[in-house]
């Protein structure tokens, strides 16, 4: 992480700096992002922040769902996705029935294993609501470019009873060998797998998803995967749910 933050260091220096934002959380976009939990055991739970992106599929980071003191992945029976949690409260719940990650993600934080960090969650019960779509980024677009007035909101471990969010973020793609977004948002343990929201065409779309920050916030970029990372795989998995209807 170190050497990724000095190797942008003059991109960061031009960033603009995000702010947290007032925002309605039963209001789309925000009503397509939950809490995701998993339950390891007996009073042993840990928690993230997942995206609709489907009515049965969420969005989140592969390293929400590693059992760390047994050194395996969960089995998906024990993962929850609750939509419009607040203080116990919430709009819609479903157990997951499976998920997909990239096969050569391996658990840790190491650069080259950040960006094969997302994992896609198939879930039981489809949830009510419009969910988010994913970016379709044009093959002309410059990678090089800084976007401004990204958006991200998710559960924190410091207020894990509401949504929080920021706005006027950027983000940029680093320009090392790692596919990955580097931006300025948030990024505390719980907000993991949050997804980075940009205006296009009018509306809000993903363009990457929150997977590792700093604890010195304000001081290095966080760290998000790009869409491009898991679009194939999520648009083959929303076209074989579609079928199923």
């Amino acid at each position: 992480m170190r050497a990724l933050v000095l190797f942008c260091a003059g991109l960061w220096a031009g960033a603009a700096r995000a702010e947290d934002m007032a925002f309605d959380a039963e209001a789309w976009p925000y009503s397509a992002i939950g809490k995701l939990n998993v339950v390891l055991g007996t009073n042993r739970l840990q928690s993230c922040t997942a995206t609709l992106i489907g009515p049965r599929l969420a969005l989140t980071a592969a390293h929400c769902l590693w059992d760390e003191p047994r050194k395996r992945w969960v089995n998906p029976g024990v993962i929850h996705f609750v939509a419009g949690y607040r203080q116990g409260a919430y709009r819609a719940h479903s157990l997951a029935a499976a998920y997909r990650k990239a096969d050569d993600y391996a658990y840790g934080t190491a650069q080259p294993n950040m960006q094969a960090d997302w994992a896609l969650v198939e879930l039981v019960e489809p949830i009510p609501g419009t969910p988010l779509t994913l970016e379709d980024a044009a093959p002309d677009a410059d990678p090089a470019a800084i976007r401004r007035g990204i958006r991200r909101a998710g559960y924190s471990r410091l207020k894990p009873q509401l949504m929080t969010a920021q706005g006027h973020c950027s983000a940029w793609r680093n320009p090392g060998p790692a596919s990955l977004l580097l931006h300025d948002c948030r990024a505390v343990p719980g907000e993991s797998g949050s997804a980075l929201l940009q205006v296009e065409g009018g509306r809000p779309v993903v363009v990457g998803v929150l997977v590792a920050g700093n604890p010195e916030e304000g001081r290095t970029p966080s760290v998000a995967v790009p869409t491009a990372a898991f679009r194939e795989t999520a648009m083959a998995m929303l076209k074989a749910q579609a079928q199923l209807r």
